[in-house]
């Protein structure tokens, strides 16, 4: 696929999408996972905080002291990351855990008592960010009618180290469900193309002659192209037809001046008028020959998908009818063809290309025409050889050049070679000629017939 494929388009522009979706889910999730984490931590840090409050009492001293510490372990390991503190407002004791070790939590210190849980964040023992939750609340009369804030706190390291390995954890899965979401696009992008291609497939039937139109069975988006694209071809073939008529019109309306020009001719010789007679008798070829062109062009059938000729039955023809001319009387004829080739041309098309050829080398040999044909996967290459003189050298080149005048050269090869030439264009095909040890030989290639247009 290069830059300008659509398909890579779709599946560039459907991968992209598809990283920036799951980047956004693996935020989303990380954040909602970091939420439900802090939710799970409120749930634990306020069991701590209403066991460390329900802890106070009153010491044999009268000071507040914390009779039932909370039980997690963490509370006894110094800098273990899970802090408690309790304070008695004014003056009085500052009461930690021992995980604090000597450091003593900046606890915020403001608010009313309203025995309601506050968030804070606040500066831990090595300079760490805490998770701190503190409630103020009223003493007792038994317990001397004070205020005290106690805080539970938790390293906020902790919540991230969590959700960074939730992460973690979340990041095969999301390349897994990337590689499938990208493989689901590329089949959806496939099956989607799926009725270009079809287009392109018939679009490339319709060139080689195979097809006509490209029909119907498109989807809803595609069938209005198809639609036009065939309406373009109607109109395609019926301005060709329209030329075509037009030039066998204009070529036959030349017939009739130009026979009155060949009996001037004679007139004109008849008085001795020779010079002239000449002069009016080389144009009156040269328009002739053109209007035969013409003529023959216009008659080029339509290379249509159900046209196709057996070569073995037109060799056979043309050189049966070559055979009882006076040329062809004298010569020993060979054909070496299969029988059941099919070339994808008009039979009338071929029988004329190979009326040409045969009538050229029937011209220039010597004593014998051989005729052989050959093919491959998709070609048929009709190969005719007389044992004539051949083409000159400084001629040879001229007869590839298109629109070479071929009726002057010194081979004698007249108009006959450019029609087959136009005939083999028309029908996807191709003329060639060399000289051979053996004379010289022409080649005509056609498209094959497929089995199905042969039958």
């Amino acid at each position: 696929m290069t830059s300008g494929s659509l398909r890579l388009r779709l599946l560039a522009g459907g991968a992209a999408f598809i990283v920036a979706a799951l980047a956004l889910a693996a935020l989303g999730l990380s954040l909602l996972f970091k939420a439900h984490v802090e939710r799970w931590l409120d749930v634990q840090l306020t069991a701590s905080l209403d066991r460390l409050i329900s802890g106070l009492d009153v010491g044999p001293d009268g000071e507040i002291v914390l009779a039932r510490p909370p039980d997690d372990p963490r509370f006894r390991q110094p800098l273990s990351g899970l802090y408690w503190q309790v304070f008695v407002e004014p003056d009085g004791p500052v009461l930690r855990s021992r995980s604090l070790w000597d450091f003593e939590l900046a606890l915020p210190g403001e608010g009313a008592v309203d025995d309601t849980v506050h968030h804070h964040v606040v500066a831990g023992p090595a300079g760490q960010k805490l998770y701190l939750l503190d409630r103020r609340v009223a003493l007792p009369t038994r317990l001397g009618g004070g205020i005290v804030e106690a805080a539970v706190a938790l390293d906020d390291a902790q919540v991230r180290a969590a959700v960074w390995r939730f992460a973690r954890a979340l990041i095969p899965y999301l390349i897994l469900l990337g590689g499938l979401l990208t493989a689901a696009a590329w089949l959806q992008v496939s099956f989607g193309l799926r009725p270009l291609a079809r287009v392109r497939e018939k679009l490339a039937a319709i060139g080689s002659g195979a097809r006509r139109r490209l029909g119907g069975g498109f989807p809803n988006e595609v069938q209005p192209l198809a639609t036009e694209i065939d309406g373009l071809l109607d109109s395609r073939e019926a301005q060709v037809a329209k030329a075509r008529a037009r030039a066998a019109d204009l070529a036959h309306g030349f017939k009739t001046p130009l026979q009155v020009l060949v009996s001037d001719v004679a007139r004109l010789r008849a008085k001795g008028e020779v010079e002239i007679a000449t002069e009016v008798e080389n144009i009156a070829g040269v328009m002739q020959r053109l209007v035969d062109r013409q003529l023959a062009r216009a008659r080029l059938g339509d290379a249509g998908a159900e046209s196709h000729a057996n070569v073995h039955d037109c060799c056979a023809s043309v050189v049966g009818v070559m055979r009882r001319t006076a040329q062809g009387e004298r010569l020993d004829w060979r054909i070496d063809t299969d029988k059941a080739f099919a070339a994808r041309i008009d039979p009338t098309d071929l029988t004329e290309a190979l009326g040409n050829l045969v009538e050229n080398a029937a011209r220039h040999a010597r004593s014998r025409v051989a005729i052989a044909a050959g093919a491959d996967a998709g070609t048929i290459v009709v190969t005719i050889c007389d044992d004539g003189p051949g083409i000159p050298s400084e001629q040879y080149e001229s007869l590839r050049r298109r629109g070479a005048r071929l009726d002057t050269s010194g081979s004698g090869a007249g108009l006959g070679l450019a029609i087959v030439g136009d005939i083999a264009e028309a029908w996807g095909g191709a003329l060639d000629f060399e000289n051979t040890q053996n004379g010289f030989c022409v080649r005509l290639a056609l498209p094959r017939a497929t089995s199905r247009e042969a039958r």
